[in-house]
């Protein structure tokens, strides 16, 4: 099932617009951990009085520098969301804050749903031995520094209930997102889903009209051809009987010759009326009877026919071949049927297929039996499909079909026949 295509300037501005998002998030991230170094014990000397400014140690500044390179992994979140889960974890339990942990939390929920339990369990755990370490420990300055200036306010119980209660806050902010998420990707999917069921009874639908119209017209061509071919076999049964000699011989020909295409239109009118696949298709095979049933009607061939391997051909190409042939020798017939025909064919999993068949033309004298340029149509068609070469026309006095045809093994289907992938 192909998905929409995306205009390039629409990529262009969604990875803009994402990229631009990690980028403020990264920036107000690191403000806030830089802040957040006042936490730990030794990265900072906070001042006695109110008035006085905070000054960061170099255990401080190199815990700047590690919130840098942790938050840098921001980078690699939709590919490895565990490594900034990883680093968020070191910065919440060094002691600067759990927010790239949460973050992190949210990127591998998103990459790897079904490790959904695991990743909650350790995000809770490394805050809540946050928490609890700012409750029984010095950890945890700054919070209370930085609002109320007070470097012993984090003693007090109402910053320990509000280090707990924004600890829990977040914690539901973070699952709320994580599961809001979930839902909006099960919707996508869920649409997808549909998409590609319409897809596929619109499909179904398409197929159903299109074998009702194969049953027409295989009804029309059995009531059409059926009737008229019969009655030339009976005619021709009755001249050979009648008639000796030469005509005798030529009208049992006519007999079995027109036997012949009341079968493969009774083969024909079954394909048809079978589903897609289920047909038994003409095969490379047949086209040594098919020489030998023409030489036996007088048709004067010179034929060099090689076929190697037709068991591995595809059955397309297997079809294609038989009937290419088929149909440039009933077209040198109609046209000049006492011309000699050169025919050569040769097939070889190597090389591929080559098919020239050779007719003179009958200057000036209408055909014997006149044609439809249907057949030369089909046979550019069947080469079309196959991603092959065709000439097919008059040149200097003859009628040449030439035909070149990749190799296809069996099991492989040509991107001319298969359209778009679904």
């Amino acid at each position: 099932m192909t998905s929409p295509s995306i205009p390039n300037n629409t990529r262009r501005v969604r990875s803009a617009g994402r990229g631009a998002r990690t980028i403020a998030v990264l920036v107000l991230g690191v403000l806030i951990d830089t802040c957040a170094v006042v936490n730990v014990p030794g990265a900072a000397v906070l001042p006695a009085d109110a008035s006085g400014e905070i000054s960061v140690t170099g255990f401080g500044t190199a815990l700047v520098l590690l919130a840098l390179a942790g938050w840098m992994s921001m980078i690699w979140r939709e590919r490895h969301p565990l490594v900034m889960l990883i680093a968020g974890g070191v910065l919440a339990l060094i002691g600067v804050s759990y927010l790239l942990v949460l973050f992190g939390a949210v990127a591998s929920a998103r990459r790897h749903p079904s490790r959904l339990r695991l990743i909650g369990i350790i995000t809770s755990a490394v805050v809540f031995i946050f928490v609890l370490r700012e409750v029984l420990t010095s950890w945890g300055a700054a919070l209370p520094w930085f609002l109320t200036r007070d470097s012993e306010g984090q003693y007090e119980p109402a910053w320990i209930v509000a280090s707990c209660v924004i600890a829990l806050t977040a914690v539901a902010m973070t699952a709320a997102v994580v599961f809001a998420s979930r839902a909006r990707a099960r919707v996508v999917r869920s649409d997808v889903r549909a998409d590609y069921e319409q897809r596929r009874a619109d499909a179904l639908a398409e197929q159903t009209v299109r074998q009702a119209e194969r049953e027409r017209i295989a009804r029309d061509m059995h009531d059409a051809l059926a009737h008229r071919l019969s009655v030339v076999s009976l005619h021709a049964g009755a001249l050979e009987g009648a008639a000796g000699g030469a005509a005798g011989e030529l009208a049992r020909t006519v007999r079995e010759q027109t036997h012949a295409a009341l079968q493969d239109m009774r083969g024909l009118i079954g394909d048809l009326r079978s589903a897609p696949g289920e047909s038994a298709p003409s095969t490379m095979r047949a086209i040594g009877p098919l020489l030998s049933e023409l030489r036996a009607g007088a048709v004067p061939i010179t034929a060099y026919v090689v076929i190697e391997a037709p068991e591995r051909a595809s059955a397309q190409l297997d079809s294609a071949v038989h009937r290419i042939v088929q149909e440039a020798l009933t077209n040198a017939i109609k046209h000049a049927s006492t011309a000699p025909i050169d025919v050569f064919v040769q097939v070889d999993p190597q090389t591929g297929v080559r098919i020239r068949i050779v007719n003179s033309l009958r200057n000036g004298i209408d055909a014997i039996v006149p044609g439809g340029q249907h057949g030369i149509l089909g046979m550019r068609e069947r080469v079309s499909a196959l991603d092959g070469i065709a000439w097919i026309g008059s040149h200097e006095g003859t009628f040449i079909v030439d035909v070149t045809l990749p190799w296809q093994e069996r099991g492989e289907t040509s991107l001319s026949s298969t359209g778009d992938p679904r």
